[in-house]
């Protein structure tokens, strides 16, 4: 489910860690539930340029499963959304990322919890910082995009 406001995403809380995390880190990994805006957050929320890949479209699942590499690679900024579909992608994005370390390089989003997968060997340890994306809260299903008051 998305929840749309006006033809327009609706901000989330999250986002302002996560504009601070893609400013240092090489790679930022949100992580939540099915159904809670990553796909949303990640393709209409996040500001400037970035190459966009969901691995729930099979063309892209298949470049994943061929050459994770061409997918990964170039200079600019990457999205990869449902990354928990071809686990070995993260070892193609951990070379990429020791290759050319730069912040905001990469930004991967996924269902499940990807540390906890047994298919998963690579964690990104010291490329990556994870959020974890939690259900809407009223605030934010009015639009406001903040917490309290």
């Amino acid at each position: 489910m998305i929840i749309i406001h006006g033809m327009k995403a609706l901000p989330r809380l999250v986002e302002t860690a996560l504009a601070e995390r893609l400013r240092v880190m090489p790679a930022v990994v949100v992580t939540g539930a099915r159904q809670t805006g990553k796909s949303t957050l990640v393709a209409e929320r996040i500001p400037g340029p970035r190459r966009y890949h969901s691995l729930d479209d099979l063309d892209v699942l298949d470049a994943a499963r061929r050459d994770p590499e061409a997918l990964v690679g170039g200079s600019g900024a990457v999205t990869l959304d449902e990354v928990q579909r071809k686990p070995g992608l993260l070892a193609a994005v951990k070379r990429a990322i020791d290759r050319a370390r730069m912040p905001g390089r990469f930004l991967l989003t996924g269902s499940a919890n990807l540390l906890l997968m047994r298919r998963i060997s690579e964690s990104l340890a010291g490329r990556a910082s994870y959020l974890t994306l939690w259900p809407m809260t009223r605030r934010e299903q009015r639009g406001e995009g903040r917490a309290g008051r």
